[in-house]
Formats: structure tokens, sequence, C-alpha cells
């Protein structure tokens, strides 16, 4: 035994060195090296094949290997320097003389001893150590036959595809995924140093293999309002690794399609992870462990991002223009499902554990805080909130997303996820506060952040904008003058309709959001309730009831706030500035050294209304009635200005005198 130490010891330490072993030739050592596994005694075959909950992992344990606790030893030595041997093949690091040496050991190995398939028997014991090595050599030597020979192990992938569509469990399935993932991983990072065409021919090989399998091992049903998901063995470590394994498999699936830019390829298992994503998010609220539920997070936030596969070296895939058929509506669905969660309380489900976890440990950092919460799960559930916001808005102008809650409502559960988790939203501050507070220690993290605020800003100064009016009405590019006077004479002339009109929208619009919380919560709710109310700017404000007596708190968003005030991004010392800025305009159409502020043409009920809202959230539901109202008073001020100065392009009385009726129908 001590000889065939000697031996390995001496090759392994020649690899290393870029020699070549001087003792015995590659035929010798090839020998030594097969026998030092062969002779291993293995119980590999008790529950390979066994159904999750009548799976049942052993430690880690020499107890099923031969008497001589040596053998084991030499079986990871051998497992070692066969990992290295591929590798440093597949490289070309070494020098011709020591290549052929090695090319030789791995030829009588593989071709002649059926040395695979010893590696594959032995990456399914319960061994997790030599489980894990066996994995590592078998891949290695599955890269170098792709890269060198351009071809498939027949070997590795019948038994991918027996393991993935057997419903197989335990070592067997964690050393199946893990094995693959490392497959793609290598193709993905060095494209190019492959034959066209390896990677689709890859996936095309495993992917019905794989979308069975994560039908088996993620749910996608539908467990209900209320219910937790339940995975087998959930509360065991051995469970928690199998979910890891699959999540970063599902990683490099997603990136492997960002990475093909061909919109004829399309496989079914990198979709996996936007179409079914609702399957993802139900294990965030399941009985597993932390890392698993922030993994999950992380990926998601990643996919959304279109940065799949970047801490992982795969360089940029293609945008969302570039890919393929289906890449657009998979994001909106992923966008969907993640909205449609926070709209049922999916928020209040997600854990933040309190003190910072690295390997799954339970210790703290050394100085840290005992109330420092995990800022990167903060800032993963933010940006998948945000981004889906984005998305969604950008497809439809968020149409969809007003239909449901409305992105106040969608903010607002955010910030009060964030507040219950740690954030501290100090009562008068503004909102910006969180972006600052969540996102300081990742400058990429907060761009994403700013651009998708940003755009849900614009999104909303667009709305019951009169200043848009405006651009339209002196552009000549369009005939809106002429459709903009029949609709007003409509509107005039059928005034108690557009009345019953507003009303319906309203009532469709009014969607309640609401969380069922503890006592002790009630004033934290009421400081947020205000810091919302001030810091969204709603105006003829939406609005916020808690119930005392019974601990619950529903936020109701009638219906698309005018604008999300520039202080959303900008520090405190600028809001009282920005207080009374008007939403942005294509046009400064008030910069004369003669203007006068706009409320010297309102009316006197409609300046008191605006005064009002510029210091007092309404508590009373507004109505889009009087959002339209006021939008065409502003427009009838502006233009009134603009006519009196001579700038207004065409002469506009006609249009001043309807304006002017339909505000004295009010």
């Amino acid at each position: 035994m001590n000889e065939q130490f000697h031996v390995l010891n001496d090759a392994y330490r020649s690899l290393l060195s870029r020699t070549s072993p001087s003792k015995m030739s590659s035929h010798e050592l090839a020998s030594s090296m097969f026998t030092c596994v062969s002779e291993l005694t293995l119980d590999a075959s008790d529950g390979s094949h066994s159904q999750h909950q009548d799976q049942s992992r052993d430690p880690p344990t020499s107890s099923k290997y031969s008497p001589n606790p040596n053998g084991t030893e030499l079986a990871c030595l051998v497992l070692t320097l066969v990992e290295k041997i591929s590798s440093k093949l597949t490289s070309q690091q070494l020098s011709q003389e020591t290549s052929l040496y090695f090319k030789d050991v791995s030829t009588v190995l593989f071709q002649y001893m059926d040395f695979m398939s010893k590696l594959v028997h032995l990456a399914c014991c319960k061994d997790r150590l030599l489980s894990h090595l066996a994995a590592k050599s078998v891949s290695s030597y599955v890269i170098f036959e792709l890269r060198c020979f351009n071809t498939v192990n027949q070997i590795w992938e019948w038994k991918c595809l027996q393991v993935l569509q057997n419903r197989c469990s335990g070592n067997e399935l964690d050393a199946c995924t893990w094995s693959l993932t490392t497959v793609l991983k290598a193709v993905l990072k060095e494209t190019s140093e492959y034959k066209p065409g390896t990677l689709e021919k890859l996936l095309a090989t495993f992917d019905t293999a794989l979308t069975a399998a994560y039908s088996q091992l993620v749910p996608v049903e539908s467990l209900g309002h209320g219910n937790s998901a339940s995975y087998p063995s959930s509360n065991t470590a051995d469970w928690a690794t199998t979910l890891t394994n699959l999540l970063a498999l599902l990683e490099v699936l997603t990136a492997a399609r960002f990475k093909l830019s061909t919109s004829s390829v399309c496989f079914t298992s990198s979709r996996l992870s936007l179409v079914q994503a609702s399957a993802l998010l139900r294990i965030v609220h399941s009985h597993v462990h932390y890392f698993v539920k922030k993994q999950v997070l992380l990926l998601l936030k990643r996919i959304l991002l279109q940065k799949a596969g970047e801490d992982m070296g795969f360089g940029e895939g293609s945008s969302l223009m570039h890919g393929d058929d289906h890449m657009t509506s998979d994001i909106l669905t992923l966008a969907d499902d993640v909205l449609q969660a926070v709209h049922t309380d999916w928020l209040q489900c997600v854990p933040v554990e309190s003190v910072a976890f690295f390997f799954g440990g339970t210790g703290q950092l050394c100085g840290g805080s005992s109330d420092a919460f995990d800022h990167v799960m903060l800032r993963a559930v933010s940006l998948v909130v945000l981004k889906s916001l984005e998305y969604k808005i950008k497809s439809a102008g968020g149409k969809g997303v007003c239909n449901t809650i409305g992105i106040h409502g969608y903010l607002s559960a955010l910030l009060l996820f964030l507040s219950q988790r740690g954030v501290q939203l100090k009562q008068g501050s503004h909102s910006c506060c969180w972006v600052s507070l969540v996102f300081g220690e990742q400058d990429d993290d907060m761009m994403e952040a700013a651009k998708a605020l940003l755009l849900l800003y614009l999104h909303h100064s667009i709305s019951f904008d009169h200043s848009i009016l405006l651009d339209f009405l002196i552009s000549t590019e369009t005939c809106f003058l002429e459709y903009f006077v029949r609709y007003l004479k409509h509107l005039r002339d059928d005034w108690e309709g557009f009345r019953t009109v507003c009303q319906k929208i309203d009532g469709s619009d009014r969607c309640k959001l609401s969380w069922k919380i503890s006592q002790k919560d009630d004033q934290l709710l009421d400081n947020l309730r205000e810091e919302l109310q001030q810091s969204l700017c709603v105006s003829r404000g939406s609005v916020s009831t808690s119930s005392h007596s019974g601990g619950s708190v529903t936020i109701v968003d009638p219906e698309p706030a005018p604008c999300l005030q520039p202080s959303l991004c900008l520090p405190s010392g600028s809001a009282t500035a920005l207080a009374s800025t008007p939403p942005l305009s294509l046009v400064d159409y008030g910069s004369s050294e003669e203007s006068e502020t706009e409320d010297d043409d309102l009316p006197s009920g409609l300046k008191q209304d605006r005064l009002h809202s510029d210091s007092v959230v309404h508590t009373h539901n507004s109505h889009s009635f009087d959002r339209t109202v006021m939008c065409l008073t502003e427009l009838r001020v502006v233009v009134t200005r603009l006519q009196r100065r001579s700038l207004f392009p065409y002469n506009a009385t006609s249009l001043l005198k309807l304006l002017t009726q339909i505000e004295a129908k009010k």
C-alpha cells in the first residue's frame, strides 16, 4: 500500500512540475491507478434509486470500504490525479513529451480499462468526499473529450439521463447535476475553443430530462394562498445541497440562453427559470435553509438584470432585443409571477436574517452589530420587485400593473417589507433614504435601482400631465389639435357620461392590498404610512388605513399616482425646493422675464386645492374625474398665458373657449 502511495505521489508531483515520471511507464501508472479504485469495495447500490421520501443519506465514513483506511486515501489521490491529468491535457499546458505520456495514461484507463464506469459508480456513493472527487474526475475527462475530440462520453451521458429521468435522488442526483453544470460552464466560458454547435448539442441532449427533473424537484402547481411549499427532506442539509445544485444548473442554462443569440434556438430547459418562476418563488417561503432562499432571489435578480452567469465568467450575453423569439414574453412572465406574488403577500414570507451567514454557518462577524440585517438579501428582493415593475411598464405602458394594486401599491409593499426587516425609514424623511441604506454598499445595484425608479417617475409624469398635451398641441407632426377639439366638444356635450365613466374606472382600479401583522407593528405602520404619503406625492391622495384592534393594515391605491416626486432619488436637502417642481416637460414654457405663476390664472377653488395638495396629503379618495378637470384647467392656464404673450403658434381662442366651458361645468 505504501509503495502504491509513493508511486501515485511521484506521478502527481511530476504532473505539477510538468514533467513525466521517470520510475514507471504510462501503462504501469494506469494499472496502478485502476487497481486502487477497483479494490475499493463500495456499497453504492443502497437507496441509489429510491424516492426522496425514502432517502436516508449516511454521514461521511470509511466503514463502507476496505478495512484498510489507506484504501480510501489512495482512491482520493487517484481521483485527484485523474482530474489534474484531464485538466492539463485540455488546457495544453504540458510539453510534448509530458503530454504524450499522460495521454497514454488517459487512453489506457478510459479506452481499455473501462475506467469511466468505475468513476461514475464511485460518484454515486454515499461518502460525500469520494462522490465529489469522482464527479470532478468524470467532468474533467468529459470536457477533455468534448474539446479535443468533439465527442460526448456515452457512459456519462447515459448515466446523467438515467438519473434525471428515473427520479433518482441523493448523492446520485447531486453528482449528476453538479457534473452537468460543470461541463456546461466549461463550454460557455470558452465557446470558441469548441466546435460550433457543441453547446446546442449538449442542451438538446438533456433538454427533456432536465425539464422533467425540474418538475419533480420544484413542483410547479400552485399551493394556494397562505400555504408554504413543502419539499421532501426539506429540513435537512442534504436537500439544501440538492436545491443548491439545481439552482446553479438553472443559472447556467439561463446564461446559455442569453449566450445563444440565434432566434431559432430555444430549449425548454433554458426557459424554466423564467416561465416557471412561480415555483422558485414558492421555495422562498418553504421549509428550506435560509441560504437556499437567498440563492433563489439572487438567481431571479441576475436574470432580471440580464446578468445570469456573470459571476461565472461567461461574459456578456444577448440583450432582450437580440434574444430568441420567446425572450421578451418569458421575461414578462417572470415579472408577472413576481408582481402576482407581491400582490398575495409573498413579501411578508421572505426572511431576512439579522446577522450575516457565510457558508451556511450561524456565526456573526467579529465586531458585527447584532441588529445588522442581510443587505445582500434586501438588495435582491428590492431589485426583483423594481425590475419586474420596470419590465411591465416598458411592455404595456404600465396598464397591467395599474389594473392590480397599482405601482404605488407595489412600492408601498416593498417599503413596508424593508421597514419590517430593519431599514430605518424615519418619520418625515424622504423615500430616497431607503435607496442609499439598501444599495449603499453596491454601486452597480444602486444604479439599476435608480434606473427603475426613474422610469417609474417618468411614467407617472406623463399621467394627467398638462405639459404633455401642450407639447402635442404645438407640434406640427400630428393632427392632435383636430382630435383634441373634437374630444372636448364630445366631453362638453356628454358631461354626465364622462363623470360616470370616471367613477367606473376608479371602482375597477380600487384594489386592496392587505397584510396581517402583529400588534407591536402598529406604530411602525403609522409612521410608514405618513412616510409613504409624504414621499410618493399622491395627488388627491390615496388612502391608508389601519385597524388597531385586528392588527391589520390596508393600503388602497385607487389609481396610479400623478407623479413620483424627484425626491425619490435625491438627497433630503433638496426636498423643499422640489416639492413644488412641476412634472418634466419637453419645453420650458415659463422661462420668460414677464412670466407669472400659473396660480394667478387658476380659479380660486382650484387654487386652494393646489395649495392644499402641496402641503397636506388628502385623506379622501381621489377620482379620475377631478384629475382630468385639473389637467385641462392647467392646460387652459398655460395656453392663455402663451397666447397673451404672442408665444402660441396659432390662434387658440376657440380652444380656450372650449376649455373654459368644460372648467365651468365642474
